[in-house]
């Protein structure tokens, strides 16, 4: 089970006020997942010295006094009051609880906790933008991959997501709507419109993760959304209309954004058929009202379901 799946079914019987150990970690790094009355928390020990106190929309990061079993710690929390996004919140959780290579994240986070908060804090806050970079450049990194490996008569006109279409890329035969993450422990994707996702529209769900690793990172695998234009214009796609597109969702020419490196963790592809689980017009109960429903938004936890792992080869 991995770390963010273990947190969430922690999450989901410790009873209020108490505290549950986490498997998998060292003594010296015992971390744990914790119900307040009106909160979810994970933590670890820390030294006294070390006093925080943030807050950022419905998520907090602080150090406090906390009585586990017969002896008090001074931890260092991150937690969330949001219980409608209880799952969502247990893949941070995860990322900020993770030890990494010979525990060398664990020891950064501690060095420097308000260096992580702030890296983390607008992707914690859940801000609700038109299109986040990375959304951005996980369609441009799906219109790479498609134009090189498998459609090479596809277009820069096949994008059709900017210009406000049902799906993000659109050819003659197949659609493909794509979803980006930097939360690499969660498979949770988030549907907008109950006509964004239909079995019987010939349609994939591309679900990208990536991780900004910050300016001094390099490889092939680490791409911005200047990047990719100029690759994209170099498989033949229209550099103008490509470029009007990025500047159409917010992102002008020459902007700071434009130039956010971004790793390519992993590419999924995720076929949408009569097993996939989606919401209609025509599922909904009280038919004779369903002409007032106009917008539906639900989440769909990706865990479980059949996809295809692409290969990064083609970056």
């Amino acid at each position: 089970m991995d770390l963010s799946e273990q947190i969430r079914k922690k999450f989901a019987n410790i009873s209020i006020e108490n505290a549950s150990r986490l498997d998998g970690f060292e003594e010296e790094s015992t971390s744990w997942a914790i119900r307040f009355k009106d909160a979810y928390a994970v933590g670890f020990e820390v030294d006294e010295g070390i006093k925080i106190n943030e807050t950022f929309a419905n998520v907090a990061f602080y150090t406090s006094k906390y009585k586990i079993g017969e002896s008090e710690k001074h931890l260092l929390l991150l937690s969330s009051s949001e219980e409608s996004l209880r799952n969502e919140f247990a893949g941070i959780c995860a990322l900020f609880l993770e030890m990494g290579e010979e525990s060398k994240k664990r020891a950064e986070l501690m060095a420097n906790p308000i260096k992580w908060w702030q890296n983390w804090k607008n992707l914690i806050g859940n801000r609700n933008v038109e299109k986040t970079v990375h959304g951005l450049l996980g369609e441009l990194l799906v219109l790479y991959y498609l134009k090189k490996e498998t459609l090479s008569e596809l277009k820069a006109e096949n994008w059709t997501g900017p210009n406000g279409k049902s799906f993000d890329i659109q050819t003659g035969n197949m659609n493909f709507e794509v979803k980006s993450s930097l939360i690499k422990y969660n498979n949770i994707v988030t549907i907008s419109g109950q006509y964004q996702i239909r079995p019987n529209s010939e349609l994939s769900l591309m679900f990208v993760k990536l991780e900004e690793p910050g300016t001094e990172s390099a490889g092939s695998d680490v791409l911005s959304i200047e990047t990719l234009i100029q690759k994209l214009a170099d498989l033949g796609l229209d550099y103008n209309i490509l470029n009007n597109n990025v500047s159409k969702l917010g992102y002008k020419e020459n902007s700071q954004d434009r130039k956010r490196r971004f790793r390519v963790l992993e590419m999924r592809k995720y076929p949408i058929n009569n097993d996939f689980p989606y919401i209609s017009q025509e599922s909904l109960t009280n038919v004779n009202k369903r002409e007032h429903i106009l917008q539906i938004s639900y989440k769909v936890d990706l865990t479980g379901l059949e996809y295809e792992q692409i290969g990064l080869n083609f970056i």
